[in-house]
């Protein structure tokens, strides 16, 4: 009963030291996205300010017929999705045929 409870324990600490460096990781991607965002933004207004005095450039209609960058944007995270989605499943099946995968553990 000691063994099982101490065994409880321990997956307990080791899930939520898990959660605690996932939420660490996520945090500082967001913090760094952040200041991305911040440096995109004051690079466009500079550039902004320059480009009315830069010569009217010359219309490519080849260019009205790419996709806009949000749509690029978008099949690329759907395509993502789709790939993690199929890793998932995977993974899932390929630990379904290890032996003893529904086994308790001892």
């Amino acid at each position: 009963m000691a063994e099982e409870e101490a065994q409880n324990t321990a997956k307990k600490d080791a899930a939520d030291e898990e959660s605690r460096v996932q939420d660490q990781i996520l945090e500082a991607i967001k913090r760094s996205q952040d200041a991305t965002l911040k440096i995109v933004s004051a690079w466009s207004e500079s550039v902004a300010k320059l480009t009315p005095q830069l010569p009217e450039m010359p219309k490519m209609p080849m260019f009205d017929a790419l996709p806009k960058p949000d749509e690029v944007s978008d099949k690329y995270f759907e395509f993502a999705q789709e790939l993690m989605n199929a890793q998932q499943e995977f993974v899932k099946r390929l630990i379904a045929a290890l032996p003893g995968h529904d086994e308790p553990s001892a």
